[in-house]
């Protein structure tokens, strides 16, 4: 019986290891792509649900979709309605994998595996390796299957057992209860009802008691979650709230009506419990999402009563969030979204150190100074983020990328510091009364005009990921470094004839040799762009 029991609980092992193989490899196979999906969700809860079901298909988990949408309404990149939306797709793109497993394919699972294993470890090429890895996983998922079945024939002839099946018919409640329970251990609906499928292809359970256990794996799954909305700001609360509620309401509806609801179920596949179960699941699940559609507007309504606004709390304060590491690419691009953000910051302060020092505005010269400080913050806050986002779950592009963003940020946080050396100088000029003479203002504001145009172009690169913009900018740093040696010389040959105030001199060297850097970052970012491979 030993040996039995052992297993099931390799085959359930085996399961969650086979799916997480699969959630990470189709992850760095079209991961961006499931992003932007949720970066552009609506209020239209059609379209919601729609880009909620793609992406729990991409992650294989409804616990690591709705995490997700709590890091993006924490980040105050969706609204908690627009999460809600999504959330109703969740609960029907979990289904897909229980109605794989439902079929049998007998042996043809070790085919699976070995094809694979041999295309992963033998080719070169990484999409070949990843396709591979797909193949081995839907392998892995498919025998696990097979040792949960065979495990679970034990318990045919167990009398216990049959009592604890009897009483979940008799009384289902019971079954959502340790439904919920196994799933709240494995944090995983999907092997929760995978293992309910098991036991119905080796006859061990009945259709009925098969649905209280499913149904029960529903309200698991919220645990997690509930846990995540513990620290989080108000509206990604109402995110796990709002899914626990779905889910425990939804099975409160079915369960006065589980007996007519077990029989029309047997109607989709009379001689196979095992895709009963999984038919089950998908009708369970799509039924209540879309009772839901109507009643979204009320629930939110709801969850905003139940838990109020915070008086000066911050949201959105960064474009991510720790939850978003739960999809690696989805931190990654938020990531870089906060990069380019941070990015901006740094442009609209070479703007404003040229104007204050070009005509002594001690206002702009401060708010170069003030801004400094928010983009050193946000760039220390996001290196951080990225030092957290697990590289073994990115693609090779994606993971060259997370590096060279690494070192965009330092490139970005220095020219940050070089703008407010330059606001620096504006205070100096006007304590000691510096002036620069009209020759000399010209060609400061050459040099500045060429430095903003240069960085701009480099940072618009990025954002666009446009090799030849890039090309560009590499383009004018060239002409930075022959412009900054021309007026350099042109201002010692004004100071000795005296057209210039010496005591400018050093205000009006260092300002070109900030700028000069300022064009040296912004060709690292611009090489970066160019060697994103």
């Amino acid at each position: 019986m030993w040996i039995e029991i052992s297993q099931i609980i390799g085959g359930l092992a085996l399961f969650m290891y086979g799916v997480t193989l699969l959630r990470e490899t189709l992850g760095k196979i079209s991961g961006k792509s499931v992003v932007r999906v949720l970066e552009k969700v609506s209020n239209n809860p059609v379209k919601g649900m729609a880009a909620g079901t793609a992406v729990t298909f991409m992650t294989q988990s409804s616990s690591i979709t709705v995490l997700t949408l709590i890091g993006f309404v924490n980040a105050g990149m969706m609204t908690f309605r627009q999460s809600v939306n999504v959330m109703l797709g969740s609960e029907i793109g979990t289904t897909v994998t229980a109605q794989l497993v439902s079929f049998n394919i007998g042996g043809f699972f070790w085919p699976l595996v070995a094809i694979g294993f041999f295309m992963k470890m033998f080719s070169k090429n990484e999409r070949v390796q990843l396709t591979g890895t797909v193949i081995f996983s839907l392998g892995l998922l498919f025998l696990s299957m097979h040792f949960m079945k065979e495990g679970a024939g034990i318990f045919l002839e167990n009398e216990v057992f049959n009592n604890l099946i009897e009483n979940f018919g008799a009384i289902p409640i019971l079954g959502i209860l340790i439904g919920a329970l196994i799933a709240g251990i494995t944090q995983s609906s999907s092997a929760t009802t995978s293992l309910v499928i098991a036991m119905g292809a080796a006859d061990v359970i009945e259709l009925g008691p098969a649905i209280a256990l499913v149904m029960g794996a529903n309200i698991g799954t919220c645990f997690l979650e509930l846990f995540a909305g513990i620290g989080a700001t108000t509206p990604a609360k109402r995110t796990a709230i709002a899914q626990t509620m779905i889910n425990i309401f939804g099975v409160a509806i079915f369960l006065p009506f589980l007996t007519p609801f077990a029989a029309i179920v047997e109607l989709t596949d009379t001689t196979n419990l095992a895709r009963q179960i999984a038919n089950a699941h998908t009708i369970f699940n799509v039924i209540v999402s879309l009772i839901f559609i109507p009643l979204v507007g009320l629930l939110v309504r709801f969850c905003e009563r139940l838990i109020p606004d915070k008086e000066g709390e911050v949201i959105g304060k960064h474009y991510f969030d720790e939850e978003m590491l739960h999809m690696p690419q989805a931190a990654l691009l938020e990531s870089e979204r906060e990069t380019l953000r941070t990015a901006k910051k740094t442009i609209e302060m070479i703007v404003l150190s040229k104007t204050a020092l070009l005509t002594k505005n001690l206002d702009d010269a401060r708010r170069v100074i003030s801004l400094e400080d928010e983009v050193d913050e946000a760039c220390r806050d996001t290196e951080d983020f990225i030092d957290l986002i697990r590289e073994e779950e990115l693609n090779h592009e994606d993971a060259i990328w997370r590096i060279k963003l690494l070192a965009i940020l330092t490139d970005i946080e220095r020219v940050g510091d070089l703008a407010s050396n330059i606001a620096e100088f504006v205070l100096e000029k006007l304590m000691n009364g510096i002036e620069f003479s009209e020759v000399g203002k010209k060609d400061i504001t050459e040099m500045f005009d060429l430095v903003e145009e240069t960085y701009s172009t480099a940072i618009k690169a990025l954002e666009t990921k446009n090799k030849d913009l890039a090309k560009v900018a590499e383009k004018l740093e060239d002409d930075i470094d022959v412009l900054e040696r021309k007026l350099k010389a042109a201002h010692v040959s004004r100071v000795r004839s005296g057209v210039c105030d010496p005591q400018a001199d050093a205000v009006f060297v260092e300002t070109l040799r900030n700028l000069e850097r300022i064009g040296d970052h912004a060709d690292n970012i611009a090489y970066d762009v160019i060697m994103d491979t």
